[in-house]
Formats: C-alpha cells, structure tokens, sequence
C-alpha cells in the first residue's frame, strides 16, 4: 500500500510539473508567426455578450486561419467589473486551440475589480500562457523578455520584449498630465537584458520585437511619412513626455519592430531610424468611441536567420497592407 501511495504521489508531482512548464517558443522550417490582438475592451455584463462573442469568434478566425506560434494581447483587453472570469473567458480559446499568448497590460485595463498583478495571476493559471514578471524591482506587470529559439530548439535566434506602458501620469507629484509613459528603471531592465543576449550570440545583436499598448512620441512622425503603409484616420495618443525608449533601442540596435494598440483608427506600419513601428488592428467589437475599421488582428512572420519580418493585417474580409521589413 505504501508503494501504491509513493506510486500515486509522484504522478502528481510529474503531472503537476508538467502542466507548470510553459511553452517553448521556436522556429519552425525557418519560420515564425506572431499574431497580435488588441484592444477587445471586453465589458463582462449581458448587454455586450453577442459583441463579446463575436470578438472570440474572430480571434478563433484568425488563429486557424494564419496558425501562430504566439499569440500577444497589447492592452484593453478587459475593462470592466467582473474582470477575474473575463479573463478566463478571453484566454480560454488560446489554450483550447493550443496556442502559446502573452498579455502587455493596458490603460483601460486598471479600470476593473482587480489590480493587473492579480490578472496576470489569474492569465498565469492558464498552460499556455508565458507571460511573467521579469524583475519585481521595475515599474508594471508583466515587463517580460521572451526568447524565440532555433528549429532545433537550441539557440536564441529572436526576442520579443513586453513592456507594462501603464495608464495616466495624472498624480499630484507629476508635472507632465495625460498619459503614462515606460519608466526609466524599465528601460534600464531592457537595456540590460539586450547586453545580454548581445553578448550570448558572440557580441552580436539578437534580432528583436517589442511590445507594448500606448504608442511612444515617434509615431506621429511615421505617421505622416509618404512611406508609411495603413490607416493613418487618428493623430497618435502618445505620453506628452518622452522618456527616451525609442532612443535606447536605436543605440542597442537589436530592436527591429515596435507594435503597439491604444488607438482603434489607426492601423499603419512605417519605419523610422531603421526602427518598423506598427499598430495592430482593432479586434474587439465593444467601442470605445467613433470606430471606422473592420475588427481584425495584426500577423507578423520572422524570419530565424535574417533581420527580417513580413507582416498584415487579417480581417473576416481579407488580407491587407502587406508591409515587409529588413534591417538594412
């Protein structure tokens, strides 16, 4: 009978460890797939149930359509009460489709019953989920590098950054209003981890992404460029203060994209200091105010032995904006 029990006890233990190990995110035949939803604002009440459900049904569109290898959340994804079973219900279909995700908080995302540390537990709880807190020691939740391994499942060949952007710098103590930006012990964080991997792939740079929900100052400037591929219909809702990240991925020169959501009129893709900075595609049918786009989702595919991404934006309609990017 003991042996029985130990028996019993270890299959728990391995059974436990087992669904507690996250996805390993690598290449596969050279290639690797990313699709970024954004901005569901999903309201958890009866009177926004058929919208919220057509918001999953999209999601569920895209992921068999362009079958990713990572799904990533950039922001107001859920904005209201009710929010611990939302957002069970949100990330539900990642793990029935069995899909890796990772989630970069919004501003509408602090305005529900639950801090985002205790969403981030409760996104945690699902298998497929990779996001984490890097570093309790920095500003947000859920600042977090995630590397992208080879075919083989040996090296790093990629990196994707997500950064906590944070809500509204509306705090007696703060000078500069409006929204929030990416604070200067979170770029140091990523500075830090950007040596590192230069210095694990022989001094050279690691090919990167970065994440996050509120566009920085710079877009507005790709905005307006000729080049610039996508709707441009709203001026960019960036912080009025520019803390500086833009500059620092331009001096570690491993940043190859930035994709952001916060604004739901805007869909554009452009580049700037050889830097792409993209929008994702507005996927939730609750609206947050005027809204002129089809509801959609961003896709992105790297390349594992070049600097080089290709990326769209997938609709119920179609395939838009083709945009491809390679660091020159």
């Amino acid at each position: 009978m003991k042996y029985i029990k130990l028996s019993l006890l270890l299959l728990v233990v391995l059974t436990t460890n087992a669904l507690a190990q996250k996805p390993v995110l690598k290449f596969n035949n050279g290639k690797f797939k990313i699709v970024q939803f954004t901005d569901l604002h999903w309201i958890a009440d009866a009177k926004h149930a058929v919208a919220n459900d057509s918001t999953i049904q999209l999601m569920k569109y895209v992921i068999t359509t362009e079958k990713p290898d990572l799904v990533i959340f950039t922001g107001d994804v859920v904005v209201s009460g009710g929010a611990a079973k939302a957002w069970k219900d949100v990330t539900k279909p990642l793990a029935e489709l069995k899909v890796p995700f990772a989630v970069a908080f919004g501003n509408h995302d602090t305005e529900t019953d639950i801090t985002k540390q205790k969403a981030l537990e409760i996104i945690q709880t699902n298998p497929f989920n990779v996001t984490y807190n890097a570093d309790k020691a920095i500003e947000g939740v859920g600042n977090c590098a995630l590397p992208i391994k080879s075919s083989e499942g040996k090296d790093n060949k990629w990196v994707v950054y997500m950064f906590d952007s944070h809500a509204y710098a509306n705090h007696p103590d703060t000078l500069v209003k409006g929204y929030d930006w990416i604070k200067n012990n979170q770029i140091q964080w990523y500075r830090n981890q950007s040596a590192f991997f230069t210095k694990s792939n022989n001094e050279k740079a690691l090919p990167s992404l970065a994440f996050f929900h509120i566009p920085l100052p710079e877009y507005e400037y790709v905005r307006l460029l000729k080049t610039t591929v996508g709707n441009i219909s709203e001026s960019v809702c960036a912080p009025y203060f520019n803390s500086g990240l833009f500059t620092s991925f331009v001096e570690m020169r491993d940043v190859l994209g930035i994709f952001v959501g916060h604004d739901h009129n805007d869909d554009f893709v452009g580049t700037a200091a050889n830097i792409c900075l993209g929008y994702g595609r507005k996927t939730g049918y609750n609206a947050a105010y005027e809204e002129i786009l089809e509801r959609g989702a961003r896709v992105i595919e790297l390349y594992e032995n070049d600097k080089k991404f290709d990326t769209h934006i997938r609709t119920l309609s179609g395939k838009y904006f083709n945009y491809c990017f390679k660091r020159q």
